[in-house]
């Protein structure tokens, strides 16, 4: 029962129907998310907090190629990222924080940081090893499976 990823997909765009609030977020980071691969089940698994909804979908390679596609179709990136190994603080709990897409995206990925904003979680992963994913259909994600 205790499967835990190594390796992440963490998406950002800006959805066609937009918030409020987008409108005071960057360019191509109003929205996130996390795929990855479940090694066991050879399936991917995507997690993302919608209108206060926690979705998430069980899909397999061309079906994360497709989200891929639509993420790039609005002003988005991908970024690989490994699992963080981060020591819980008080200060930086879950109740001090609001629950958003970033929230959830760090609790799957176990980043314990004041991160708020898609762009400042962009600006974490990629000061902290995340790659950018340029498209699954050059990459044959077979190989991608974690060690």
């Amino acid at each position: 029962m205790g499967y835990f990823p190594k390796k992440f997909l963490v998406y950002f765009y800006d959805p066609s129907h937009e918030e409020w609030y987008h409108k005071y977020r960057k360019k191509g980071f109003s929205h996130c998310g996390v795929i990855y691969l479940n090694v066991k089940k050879n399936k991917w698994l995507m997690v993302e907090h919608i209108h206060k909804l926690l979705a998430t979908h069980i899909l397999d390679e061309e079906e994360v190629d497709g989200i891929i596609d639509y993420i790039y179709e609005h002003n988005g990136c991908v970024i690989m990222t490994d699992k963080f190994k981060q020591k819980w603080r008080l200060f930086q709990a879950a109740w001090l924080r609001e629950h958003s897409c970033v929230t959830i995206a760090m609790r799957l990925m176990g980043i314990n940081k004041l991160i708020i904003t898609p762009f400042q979680l962009y600006k974490y992963l990629i000061n902290n090893g995340g790659k950018k994913w340029e498209s699954l259909k050059h990459l044959n994600t077979k190989s991608q499976k974690q060690n």
